[in-house]
């Protein structure tokens, strides 16, 4: 069994490699102890429910998202297009190491728990749109340099168009999750370019 000290954030590991990858209502509290290797009793002293280690691990996955793919990929120093570039590769990169791995990609956390939960939780519907509104914060960013430096029009609106690529985002996701192949993912440049009206020479 897990170390006492280490035990919350075993299950919390747990609810990300387990819940994440299948589904809320196909895991039970038994197999997340049994995949943090920790007690029942242990469970119920961190958590007082599912719900609550859930909404726990959706804060640790934002935590991981935002340092190991949003920070890197939004970096100040790459210019805007590079910056949503680098996003698109590596999530593509790690959707085909799940596959790898495992054998299917597992597709954006949060996609899947709103798919699953969003009319059967209402907490857990909104912690995942608070993932989602900090998400477009970086999206944002990146389009106000693009308007500043010329790539894409004065006009635009930038938290429609915001808006409108994570959605477009979350929907070739999910095309991909359910044909099984990251390579789908290659196609989200065309589009994003088309959704942010840009204005320059063809793009690498």
């Amino acid at each position: 069994m897990g170390r006492p000290s280490d035990a919350r954030q075993r299950l919390i590991e747990a609810a990300r490699n387990v819940i994440f990858a299948h589904s809320y209502a196909s895991v039970s509290v038994d197999d997340l102890c049994a995949a943090a290797g920790v007690a029942k009793s242990s469970f119920y002293h961190f958590f007082s429910s599912k719900q609550a280690l859930v909404l726990a691990a959706i804060e640790e996955q934002w935590a991981w998202f935002e340092r190991m793919v949003l920070a890197p990929a939004f970096a100040d120093q790459r210019p805007p297009l590079e910056q949503l570039w680098r996003f698109f590769d590596l999530t593509l990169e790690r959707q085909q190491a799940q596959k790898q791995a495992g054998g299917y990609m597992r597709g954006c956390p949060a996609g899947n728990l709103t798919l699953e939960m969003s009319a059967e939780d209402d907490l857990i519907r909104l912690r995942v749109e608070q993932f989602f509104q900090r998400w477009l914060r970086y999206f944002e960013r990146m389009l106000c340099t693009a308007q500043q430096q010329g790539v894409v029009p004065a006009t635009l609106d930038v938290a429609a168009t915001a808006q409108a690529l994570l959605a477009y985002f979350e929907g070739v996701m999910l095309l991909a999750k359910g044909r099984n192949d990251p390579a789908l993912l290659h196609t989200l440049r065309t589009g994003a370019l088309a959704l942010m009206q840009h204005q320059g020479g063809p793009v690498e």
